[in-house]
């Protein structure tokens, strides 16, 4: 399958008292054409901080250390502030999880769709106020010519989530990063969203990372599936594989904790403790203090192992006679 997107040995972390901290940290991964690739963990894991990287938009203080994402033989490290916009909402789009807090309260949403168009092509503002309309019904919008002329308050958290959307696929973007979607809606909309999802992907063609801590979703809608964990990716795997055979110790944690209607749980499974903070890391694995299988070699950093089924663990649970993967 053809790449469209690869990231090397990223780490994104803030200084503090002369020592980089990390908090994503050492991170490796492909992106396929015309695929779904799911990013799970639970809260302070380090997904939304790599979503982050991936658009250039690191929050004040977070810089880039080391690594670097390559897309169409663009090499990001080195990219200035104009190199990004002209990279952001052409080459990579990105859905974030408040509609409310991205869309400009102040603006309508025909005005914010054609911003975006004029920003990144050579149209006038009549085509782009056609092309405004066309993508309000690609992405379902009813009555779409009044909701052109209507403000972000106007309109469901549904709808503004569809808004965006449109504005994410307004000038056809390779890499679609969705943070966290559905997280605001009720359960009848999410479910309108990823179907809406899945069916512009498969119009496009096009690629989309998405970032989330439900699992349904990820069952529901991805090819593939990163785990992170502190950081890091601890296991790598297709979604089959990973429901089926979840590898590294903190995934069989993940879904254990799932509700299950087959066999009826009086209570739900739990991980103990809780992630640790970018500044105050455990020695070796990361995830050794919380691991029920944890023993004397997690002190030492394990590197990460292919496993039969293809899947990549970082566990020395599966050291022997496996290959080690070269990230």
């Amino acid at each position: 399958m053809t790449n469209v997107m690869e990231v090397k040995n990223l780490r994104v972390g803030i200084r503090h008292d002369d020592e980089d901290i990390a908090i994503v940290n050492d991170v490796s991964f492909h992106l396929n054409k015309a695929e779904t690739l799911g990013i799970v963990g639970e809260s302070g894991c380090g997904k939304s901080m790599m979503s982050l990287s991936l658009m250039g938009l690191l929050p004040a203080g977070v810089r880039w250390q080391s690594g670097d994402i390559v897309v169409d033989d663009l090499q990001f490290k080195n990219f200035k502030t104009r190199d990004w916009r002209n990279v952001r909402g052409k080459k990579v789009s990105m859905i974030f999880q408040e509609p409310m807090s991205s869309l400009n309260p102040v603006h309508t949403i025909g005005n914010q769709i054609v911003e975006m168009l004029l920003s990144h092509e050579d149209i006038s503002k009549k085509v782009a106020r056609v092309r405004a309309l066309e993508m309000l019904k690609l992405v379902g919008i009813p009555r779409p010519e009044n909701v052109l002329k209507e403000y972000p308050f106007q309109l469901s958290g549904g709808m503004r989530q569809r808004v965006m959307i449109a504005i994410a696929l307004a000038c056809n973007p390779e890499i679609l990063i969705a943070d966290e979607p559905t997280t605001a809606l009720d359960v009848t909309i999410q479910a309108q969203i990823l179907e809406l999802m899945k069916d512009i992907q498969k119009k496009l063609k096009m690629s989309i990372v998405l970032i989330t801590h439900d699992l349904g979703v990820v069952a529901e809608v991805c090819d593939r599936v990163i785990v992170m964990y502190a950081g890091e990716i601890v296991e790598e795997a297709n979604v089959v594989s990973l429901f089926d055979s979840p590898k590294h110790p903190y995934t069989q944690g993940l879904m254990e904790s799932l509700p299950d209607i087959d066999n009826e749980k009086e209570y739900l499974s739990s991980i103990p403790g809780i992630v640790p903070s970018p500044g105050n890391m455990p020695k070796g694995c990361r995830f050794a203090p919380r691991c029920p299988m944890a023993h004397e070699r997690c002190h030492i950093e394990p590197p990460t192992f292919k496993t039969e089924d293809g899947s990549n663990v970082k566990c020395w649970l599966y050291s022997e006679d496996r290959e080690e993967v070269k990230l």
